[in-house]
């Protein structure tokens, strides 16, 4: 009996190590999960501002032509909303156009 009690104790300590290194490497698996987690989300954002810029930069584009007429307006006195009404532009893409103007003047 003495043999058979030996065996169940070292066969219980292996058991035993085996659970705490698995332990051990989830604990390690999860951090990296969440790491992982983390990246994908900021290269999530990432995309998602690339995307809003890229269509800024199209809307900019797009109203390019208007951008003299639109400033000398702006600077004349007209408010944007006035200008919007006239050209047929929306005012957000009125707005867009007179950051571009405010970039273009500081270079």
């Amino acid at each position: 009996m003495d043999i058979i009690d030996q065996l169940i104790m070292g066969l219980v300590t292996i058991l035993l190590v085996i659970i705490v290194t698995l332990l051990s490497k989830n604990s390690k698996l999860k951090s990296e999960n969440q790491s992982i987690k983390e990246i994908l989300e900021l290269k999530d954002t990432t995309i998602s501002n690339y995307e809003a810029s890229r269509v800024a930069v199209t809307d900019v584009i797009e109203n390019f032509s208007a951008l003299d007429s639109v400033m000398e307006r702006i600077n004349a006195g007209e408010s944007k909303a006035e200008v919007s009404e006239k050209m047929g532009i929306p005012l957000n893409k009125i707005d867009l156009i007179i950051k571009f103007d405010k970039l273009k003047k500081r270079d």
